[in-house]
């Protein structure tokens, strides 16, 4: 048998598997990966095109200084309370790099991101997985749990549930390590919990340009918290882990708001028809969805995996859930009214 050069940690090691991307240009209806229906700001791609010249031979800021500058205008914060990274994830690997060592538990709520457990690996912390109690919500033991790290994603990815601000707080005073709000798609719902950083020096918030700034090509993520958390953040980070080109999207899209919230608007108002559609043809939800997404399950004759594969056949992709508590349920990103009528006129075609 031949030797494994591989670590011992990641000897059958199972990575995260992203949603399915065709190739653009086909004619898919791409529901899976909870992109945004909408272009970015014309903004963005004026900066792009006057940036992609001859300082391309250069290299970025180390820092993406003028990214945080702005992201941090826009939060009524310090720039040194801003970090920017290649994608949220990014930042979620710079989290386990600053506050999590071999050996550490990282607690998080179960089902909720997939990513969290592969990183557990890499990293050798010990994962550390509270399954959710009814509807979604966060169990006492993940409260409680001492772990120096602990992530909470608001609204959760796949449920949609969303956390007001007393849940999170009570998440906070419970818990003696860094807690890691990951609000990706918190722009879809109805606050984010940017006002508690003043008052709790263990939260820092995560967040991405990719869903409600509709730049999930450009790779933009960013963390805010105290400066400590923060320089612990940069601490570790790749260096020049923003491109040029990045730089400035993230500007001239954090200094658009009216774009940003044209994007919102519509998807909050897509998601709420989506949803009753759904609802009319026998769908069920625990409760309605905070993101940009729909959580539904078939009626119960039909296969969720079955409806997947089906509206797969037709080029519709949506996302399927296999495993327990949620196998057979399906994650559906909110898209045009074009894009739901063809689902919707499939699924009848399906279910029939």
């Amino acid at each position: 048998m031949s030797k494994s050069f591989v670590r011992k940690a990641l000897q059958g090691f199972k990575p995260y598997v992203p949603g399915e991307q065709p190739p653009d240009g086909e004619d898919w209806v791409k529901l899976n990966t909870n992109e945004s229906p909408l272009p970015p700001s014309p903004k963005v791609t004026e900066a792009i095109k006057a940036a992609a010249g001859e300082s391309l031979r250069l290299y970025p800021s180390p820092t993406a200084a003028p990214a945080r500058r702005a992201i941090a205008k826009h939060f009524g914060l310090d720039p040194s309370q801003v970090s920017v990274g290649n994608g949220a994830d990014d930042l979620i690997e710079m989290c386990f790099r600053a506050f999590a060592g071999a050996g550490d538990k990282v607690a998080y709520p179960t089902p909720s991101y997939p990513l969290f457990e592969p990183l557990c690996r890499l990293h050798e912390a010990i994962p550390s997985p509270h399954r959710s109690a009814e509807a979604w919500t966060w169990s006492p033991g993940l409260l409680d749990d001492p772990a120096p790290l602990k992530f909470l994603v608001n609204p959760n990815s796949p449920t949609g549930t969303w956390h007001g601000r007393m849940s999170v707080e009570r998440v906070l005073m419970r818990s003696k390590g860094v807690v890691v709000l990951d609000e990706a798609y918190v722009d879809f719902a109805l606050e984010s919990q940017v006002a508690l950083l003043a008052k709790h020096e263990n939260l820092l918030i995560l967040r991405t340009m990719s869903k409600s700034y509709a730049l999930a090509g450009m790779r933009i993520g960013f963390a805010l918290g105290s400066r400590e958390l923060v320089a612990a953040l940069d601490a570790v980070k790749d260096s020049y882990n923003m491109d040029r080109l990045a730089i400035v999207a993230a500007c001239a899209a954090i200094e658009d708001e009216d774009h940003h919230r044209k994007i919102v608007d519509y998807v909050v108002a897509e998601r709420a028809w989506l949803e009753n559609q759904l609802l009319e043809l026998g769908f069920e939800s625990y409760s309605p969805s905070a993101a940009n997404f729909v959580f539904v399950r078939p009626a119960l004759a039909n296969s969720g995996a079955a409806v997947a594969d089906a509206l797969r056949e037709r080029r519709i992709l949506v996302r399927h859930y296999d495993l327990e508590p949620i196998a057979g349920w399906l994650r559906i990103t909110i898209g045009t009214r074009d894009q739901h009528e063809r689902l919707l006129a499939t699924l009848k075609e399906i279910l029939s």
